[in-house]
């Protein structure tokens, strides 16, 4: 993020527009995330974070898709998927008060996402 030009932030900015989890978001909140921001390019299979692990990132997701798989055993060799999100959809948001993940998250094809580190997305959220 501290590399970015103007031009950079234009087009990420433009981007994040027709991402449906921003839609409402209004432009100065946008900006700021276009500020803050990381991309990332994920191949199938990649695991975000397993349940149980404290949170540290919030994610939208940019294209493709991704499994939410829960378990009922630490070890995770049960894990079910109960859903997939897609393209527009958000997650993460325990970050906000330290409570452990709910569920594990894989992508389940090659995936863009945004992710915004904690302390930056507290200090938006604010």
């Amino acid at each position: 993020p501290l590399e970015r030009s103007s031009e950079d932030v234009d087009i990420i900015f433009t981007r994040l527009k027709e991402v449906k989890a921003f839609e409402k978001f209004h432009p100065n909140l946008l900006h700021q995330i276009c500020l803050c921001g990381y991309y990332e390019n994920l191949e199938k299979g990649i695991t975000l974070f397993r349940q149980g692990d404290i949170g540290t990132n919030w994610y939208a997701v940019l294209a493709g898709s991704l499994d939410v798989k829960v378990s009922e055993t630490s070890s995770h060799q049960d894990a079910v998927t109960i859903c997939t999100l897609g393209i527009g959809t958000a997650f993460g948001e325990s970050i906000l008060d330290n409570t452990p993940r709910h569920a594990t998250i894989v992508t389940r094809e090659s995936s863009e996402l945004l992710r915004i580190e904690q302390k930056d997305f507290k200090a938006l959220w604010e």
